[in-house]
């Protein structure tokens, strides 16, 4: 399979476990609110068992390498997914959606740090991150042009076929060589950057995650009942062309420089919908957050690879997973009297990602050029 090949497919896994097998719960949410009864609370809950699976996902694969090139994991875990999707709609319960949110977690995990693989340090890396962005459009369209029309089941239901769409695309996708790089003298180059960058994408996972979550659902408070799902079409659009923008911009920066711009980007894009109410402000912030999220993930997983961590994609997703963990669970208290005080934080805590990043860029170790 040649690269451009295999960058489509990485795609349409990509698109298949990130924008429809996780995402698709966020357009979706306000309608099982809504014709469910269940409290924002609740289905916090339920969108924090998806990341504790997406952390434990990460964690398995960083114990055991050799899954995370393993098709035949691959392909469990894309019928997994569409599985999941199935599942929610058997039962009214939040112990069930959680237990099944959480195998999705763990599927979506796999697939995620499979397909990263396949086209780490390929041009065709750009093309593959778009996937997510794809997907998350994908759900958008379907949740604007049936909402109205169908229940909370139907969409879980076409969920899962258009998952399953995905998923033959990338059935295929063969594994991505592994990359470890090291000083001239073996030792592993981490240090001081390497810590960095793992505290900045744990505080970038807690504080995109809170968007990621509940944006649509404060878009839709008070507005029309299509305005929430509109902009989560908006994110998805932004997510698909920002890789292919990120990688341009990559080769005039580091991916370390790059990512604090990306990182200060998504806190305007938290804190604006607090700050300015309306479907503009709201619109704005669809863009800037979809523009920024996926550039963060593709930007972290290159500079953990540069920097040396050792099995970088993995061990940078277990810690981006904890803190999608902690992200709902921090902010549901403050959901009671709206999302400003949520957003809020979460921008805060993107500004001090964004200063881990500025540290681990200013630590990273020179590169190796030659034998010494």
């Amino acid at each position: 399979m040649n690269a451009r090949r295999i960058g489509f497919g990485a795609l349409a896994g990509l698109a298949a476990a990130m924008g429809l097998g996780r995402f698709v719960y966020t357009p979706i949410l306000p309608l099982m609110e809504a014709q469910t009864g269940a409290s924002p609370q609740s289905t916090a809950v339920v969108a924090t068992f998806n990341y504790l699976g997406y952390f434990l996902g990460a964690v398995a694969l960083a114990i055991w390498p050799r899954f995370a090139r393993s098709p035949l994991m691959l392909r469990a875990s894309l019928v997994a997914l569409v599985a999941s999707e199935v599942a929610m709609v058997l039962a009214v319960n939040v112990p069930w959606w959680s237990a099944v949110r959480l195998i999705a977690g763990v599927a979506s995990a796999v697939v995620f740090v499979y397909c990263a693989g396949a086209v780490a340090g390929t041009a065709s890396a750009g093309i593959a991150f778009a996937g997510v962005g794809v997907g998350i459009a994908v759900s958008g369209v379907l949740v604007v042009g049936l909402g109205e029309v169908v229940d909370w089941r139907s969409l879980w239901w076409l969920s899962a076929l258009l998952t399953a769409a995905f998923g033959w695309f990338a059935w295929g996708v063969p594994p991505g060589a592994s990359r470890a790089p090291a000083t001239s003298d073996g030792a592993p180059r981490a240090g001081v950057a390497g810590w960095s960058l793992g505290l900045s994408y744990f505080l970038e996972g807690l504080g995109y995650i809170v968007l990621g979550t509940f944006l649509v659902a404060a878009v839709a408070t008070g507005g029309r009942s299509w305005e929430g799902p509109a902009a989560w079409v908006i994110v998805g659009l932004a997510a698909a062309a920002s890789p292919m923008i990120w990688a341009r911009l990559r080769r005039y920066r580091s991916a370390e420089a790059l990512l604090v711009i990306a990182l200060l980007l998504q806190v305007v894009s938290a804190v604006l919908p607090a700050l300015v109410h309306g479907a503009a402000a709201a619109a704005v912030s669809a863009v800037l957050f979809g523009g920024t999220f996926i550039g963060a993930v593709m930007l972290s997983m290159e500079a953990g690879a540069d920097i040396g961590i050792p099995r970088s994609a993995a061990v940078l997703t277990a810690a981006y997973g904890i803190g999608q963990i902690l992200g709902p669970l921090v902010v549901a208290p403050m959901l009671g009297d709206g999302y400003d005080a949520a957003f809020l934080t979460a921008g805060g805590v993107l500004v001090v990602s964004a200063v881990l990043a500025a540290v681990a860029g200013r630590a990273r170790p020179a590169p190796v050029t030659g034998p010494v």
